[in-house]
């Protein structure tokens, strides 16, 4: 479990919203390309299943995440920008 220190969230959505957006923008291509291609009707958990695995499989790389941090200039740490954003 990771704990994140108080007042921090706001800068911190970004790596939420960055990596996650690219995860649903993948779970949506995949499931919705095997809806069509096999005219599914009913979901299961299975297909459920390889879908995000295949989601996350392409989008929450360790590449994918440190970029993401990058970003966010949280790491490697630069304490001028994130105490600017924190103020």
């Amino acid at each position: 479990m990771i704990t994140l220190p108080s007042h921090t969230s706001h800068v911190l959505q970004l790596l939420y919203a960055l990596c996650l957006k690219s995860f649903k923008t993948a779970f949506r291509k995949e499931s919705n390309g095997a809806m069509a291609k096999n005219n599914y009707i009913e979901l299961d958990k299975i297909m459920l299943t390889r879908w995000i695995d295949k989601a996350l499989n392409q989008t929450l790389t360790k590449k994918n995440i440190t970029s993401r941090f990058r970003t966010t200039e949280i790491w490697p740490l630069n304490p001028k920008v994130t105490d600017k954003k924190l103020n």
